[in-house]
């Protein structure tokens, strides 16, 4: 059973890192393409040019003067749609890629949120991994209203009831004399199956065969588009109570002390004896 247990800690404990790595490195790039963005909002070409992924030929002043004749055309269409004074969120790195009709080995997809006081757009850019620099970039067909987040944080605070709920019966199970605790424990966490989320962007989310780790709750801050909360029904958590409530493992703490205390005045009586 320890080795079962051993097994099933490593392999989320893989699972979770790998995930930290993908995310830290999707993470690196949006800000590399806010940096590009900085720059090609202020037109210091130089600073965008400094972040791309350059051709091999050589550059001369006539192939430097085309990469900023194109900067400066990317400059407008952004400046027109949505302004100069922008904001910028990263949001996810993807698979697919609407930058190549194949897939280009070592490469990466980002997207990232650019936003005004009043709209939101996002900016898909491709990364070479070995490089860690755009290869290319451009603006999606999406101009869309900054959309209202108050239900996402009403939709927040039902998830914390989810965690609340878990660490709960994490304490119900402490104080119970059920047998096995340890695989109750991580039921428990681990056990929040079907989850529920809400996007600004999508609204409500269905994922019927998804699994919410860490006490059945996931909560994203990737700016208006890619902001989500997602918590899991506790199905482990509430058929525990329900066998706590049942009665068979709950324990009578009443019952307990009585013991105790006769057992010391047991002891005292015996001393005096």
């Amino acid at each position: 059973m320890k080795k079962n247990l051993l097994i099933l800690f490593s392999a989320v404990t893989i699972g979770l890192l790998s995930s930290c790595n993908y995310f830290t490195k999707g993470y690196e790039y949006g800000n590399t393409v806010k940096e590009f963005m900085t720059g090609l909002m202020q037109k210091d070409y130089a600073k965008s040019i400094s972040t791309m992924q350059l051709s091999t030929k050589p550059q001369t002043k006539t192939y430097m003067d085309t990469i900023k004749q194109g900067l400066d055309y990317f400059h407008d269409k952004i400046a027109r749609k949505y302004g100069v004074d922008l904001n910028y969120s990263f949001l996810r790195t993807q698979q697919q890629s609407s930058l190549s009709y194949q897939p280009i080995p070592n490469t990466t997809t980002v997207l990232v949120q650019l936003a005004n006081d009043k709209n939101i757009g996002v900016i898909e850019a491709l990364f070479d991994n070995k490089s860690g620099k755009i290869v290319s970039i451009k603006s999606l067909d999406i101009n869309e209203p900054i959309p209202d987040m108050t239900k996402l944080w009403l939709f927040g605070i039902f998830s914390i009831c989810i965690a609340v709920f878990n660490i709960y019966m994490l304490i119900r199970v402490y104080r119970s004399d059920m047998t096995y605790k340890w695989v109750k424990y991580l039921a428990i966490i681990l056990l929040n199956i079907f989850a529920i989320g809400y996007s600004p962007a999508q609204g409500l989310i269905f994922r019927f065969v998804s699994i919410q780790y860490m006490l059945g709750i996931h909560f994203i801050k990737m700016g208006y588009l890619g902001t989500t909360w997602v918590f899991g029904i506790p199905v482990a958590g509430i058929y525990i109570l329900w066998q706590l409530l049942s009665g068979k493992y709950t324990r009578n703490e009443k019952a307990k002390l009585k013991a105790q205390s006769t057992q010391i005045k047991g002891k005292r009586f015996k001393g005096k004896s």
